[in-house]
């Protein structure tokens, strides 16, 4: 035979190994003959790929179609009894348990890759009954109990030992997917110093680590996603950041995470979560940067007319930018007040609705850091924009809001509502003296870490 030949014949050979069904074998003791289905997770859904009845010795038999990508999938065995199991380089997987307790007896009969799955699902089923007996223990000691600080370091241990055992399975996997699919459900464990924000850019330095992003099977393992926003909030910094700071280490972390090695197919479904993510956010970096990664129409959803429109708009509105000046008498007041005119370092103009069940409960908050900062050069406009009066009187009355309150009902043609681009409440913006807008917070934690850290 021809060395050509012979390069020709394991091609194919392998060409046809990949893209072979893969079967699945459950033996299943003391069976009661229920249905048995078997799914593939696609995002928060689970999509059904077969079902069958055992045959008389109690095996149930799936196929999984050669179009079908790898990652894990679910087995439902009568009513309330599944289990997950991962389909990455085998092509039979055999299982063995029995019909009263079908996880719990869970056997693995043909499979290293779900051998090891399997064992760290178990592993950290235990871990997460431990922490919580452990956390219905701690509302009974408050902090700063010795013992609460026992229960803490407890915490801090059977999560640091689930990691270590996790991580020393996943390197035991001959499969990159198998390795990333332990380590996607494993949160990293740092030693880091300084203050909480600090710590937790340590902890997203390290959230990547041991996945395998140039696996283009990853997109296919249900907790990707979930991991990938685990990664983002962690950064927030809630009760430290203002919204700018927000805004610049999610665009940091962003570009870190693009810029590690990256299949471009697991790099467009990021990329696709993301975009579609904030798309409708107000962490305008972001965007932006998402714009720019997102070349050659990666996302869709960049190119829908109204999000055009309000990004073009909202350009105008960020700060550094300036303020449209306006001449509003006050609620209760007989002399107009002029925006330009106001002594205070600090203005926070705030759009609101008596409907708005997010400004109801924004509104009382941001008064009481008004009534903290007042003194110190802060100032508040109020617009609540509704068409009726006596409900927004009543809830200024309601809340004792002693300072500058207006209503201009709402009015596309409105020259206030036109230029501050109120498309949603509440909208904030804080000005300087000279109009300047020095910030665009989105919540009252935005506003006072603000001021605490300005005046």
């Amino acid at each position: 035979m021809s060395k050509g030949l012979i390069l020709l014949t394991a091609i194919t050979a392998i060409t046809l190994t990949s893209k072979a069904q893969v079967k699945i074998s459950i033996q299943v003791h003391q069976p009661i003959g229920s249905m048995a289905k078997l799914s593939r997770y696609e995002g928060k859904t689970q999509v059904e790929i077969d079902s069958c009845k055992p045959n008389a010795n109690g095996i149930y038999t799936f196929n999984i179609p050669e179009t079908s990508p790898k990652g894990i999938y679910k087995v439902n065995i009568g009513k309330g009894s599944s289990f997950d199991l991962l389909v990455a380089n085998d092509s039979l997987i055999r299982f063995e348990t029995y019909s009263f307790a079908i996880e719990d007896s869970l056997k693995v009969i043909q499979s290293n890759d779900n051998e090891i799955f399997i064992n760290f699902r178990r592993l950290r089923q235990n871990a997460e009954q431990r922490m919580w007996l452990i956390e219905s223990l701690r509302k009974y000691y408050p902090e700063p109990s010795m013992f609460s600080q026992m229960l803490d370091n407890e915490l801090q241990r059977i999560a640091f030992n689930l990691y270590l055992q996790g991580n020393n399975l996943a390197s035991k996997a001959s499969s990159t997917l198998v390795s990333s699919a332990i380590r996607l459900e494993l949160t990293p464990q740092v030693v880091a110093q300084g203050d909480e924000c600090s710590m937790k850019k340590e902890l997203s330095d390290a959230w990547w680590q041991g996945i395998d992003l140039t696996n283009p099977d990853i997109r296919f393992l249900p907790k990707l996603t979930p991991r990938l926003w685990d990664y983002l909030e962690n950064l927030l910094c809630e009760g430290s950041y203002t919204k700018e700071q927000q805004d610049s280490v999610l665009s940091e972390y962003i570009q870190k995470l693009f810029s590690l090695p990256m299949h471009t197919d697991v790099k467009v479904f990021i990329l696709n979560s993301l975009c579609n993510g904030f798309a409708e956010s107000d962490y305008y970096l972001v965007i932006s940067n998402l714009k720019e990664l997102s070349e050659n129409s990666i996302c869709p959803v960049f190119n829908e007319p109204e999000l055009k429109a309000k990004l073009i708009l909202e350009a105008e509105l960020m700060p550094g930018k300036k303020a449209f000046d306006f001449t509003f008498k006050p609620v209760g007041q007989k002399i107009s007040f002029k925006l330009s005119n106001s002594t205070s370092k600090y203005t926070l103009v705030v759009f609101w609705s008596v409907w708005c069940p997010h400004c109801t409960e924004s509104i009382p908050q941001i008064y009481n850091t008004y009534k903290q900062y007042q003194g110190k050069g802060f100032d508040v406009v109020a617009i609540c924009i509704d068409d009726e009066e006596d409900a927004f009187r009543d809830f200024i009355v309601q809340n004792g809001l002693n300072w500058k309150n207006i209503r201009i009902p709402y009015d596309s043609k409105s020259k206030v509502i036109l230029k501050y681009n109120v498309d949603e409440t509440p909208k904030m913006f804080l000005v300087d003296r000279k109009l300047n807008i020095v910030s665009r917070p989105s919540t009252p934690e935005h506003i006072r870490v603000f001021l605490e850290k300005s005046l």
